[in-house]
């Protein structure tokens, strides 16, 4: 389906959030939409911000759209908390919750998302818990407690061509290895949570580019995997200056099948990147 958004229920963001610059640009590396991409974990794991500005964000998420972002199911509450106490001893910011509540009480002092997938008595994995408020076109409603394989159901392509790939990770994957990985997307907005519709004007030459750094790893207690996903999104007006940056994009958008542009909207803003590549002259 088309990743759209909903105008009137996303209002424009504190834009101390937005970057000057692009933190990562994963697109030049890995062009590919999907591809698993992983590597060794380079500096910390979660993002401790200390201005506030993320707390701010989450409240405001949670206060608008309730168990939408956030959510423990029962059985994952030992593996939530135990998440929790790892970003708490990270972070130096005691979690005084123990139940429910652990997971989102950690999550207010990082930037990242936090998501917990599990085991079942089959030993397949299932996105069980999640503090998430600002996922890219997905709805944690819509996918908590199912498999990865049905989590990534809607993409074109990523079950037959790394499903595998990623069940064989998750359970091999130790406890004292951290993993990352990266995501790349352009959108016609700046908003940092995307549940609903992108509302495209027809005189629309805005573009904004956002990138996704993910770290996986094991929990030694619960054997549950910890997922975060720290967003970085910039004006794409802040690739310019920057060799090569618009040039991969291009190409990478280009090149992508036509399955992936559709899934990522690329044939939507088409038009756009038309408009806004004339409007830069780049």
């Amino acid at each position: 389906m088309i990743p759209q958004d909903d105008t009137a229920t996303h209002p424009r963001p504190d834009f101390a959030r937005i970057e000057p610059a692009p933190r990562f640009l994963p697109h030049c590396a890995e062009p590919r939409i999907v591809a698993m991409g992983l590597s060794s974990m380079e500096g910390c794991w979660i993002d401790a911000d200390p201005s506030h500005s993320w707390r701010a964000h989450k409240l405001k998420m949670r206060e608008r759209y309730g168990d939408r972002v956030y959510q423990v199911l029962e059985e994952s509450t030992q593996a939530a908390t135990e998440f929790a106490s790892l970003v708490a001893l990270e972070t130096g910011n005691e979690v005084s919750k123990t139940d429910y509540e652990a997971l989102w009480e950690a999550s207010l002092n990082v930037a990242d998302d936090l998501v917990v997938m599990l085991p079942d008595e089959q030993g397949v994995y299932r996105l069980m818990a999640a503090s998430l408020c600002s996922p890219s076109d997905w709805r944690l409603e819509e996918k908590l407690g199912l498999t990865m394989a049905q989590v990534h159901g809607p993409i074109p392509r990523l079950n037959g061509e790394i499903g595998g790939q990623i069940d064989r990770f998750f359970a091999r994957l130790p406890s004292d290895r951290a993993v990352q990985r990266f995501n790349w997307s352009v959108t016609p907005h700046p908003h940092f949570l995307s549940r609903d519709h992108w509302d495209v004007s027809d005189e629309s030459s805005e573009l904004w580019y956002r990138a996704e750094r993910q770290s996986l790893r094991r929990l030694p207690q619960s054997g549950a995997i910890a997922f975060t996903i720290r967003v970085h999104l910039c004006s794409l007006k802040a690739l310019a200056p920057i060799e090569g940056a618009l040039e991969s994009l291009w190409s990478a958008i280009d090149d992508a099948p036509r399955d992936l542009q559709k899934y990522k909207g690329l044939d939507v803003l088409a038009p756009v990147i038309a408009r806004w590549r004339a409007k830069n002259q780049l």
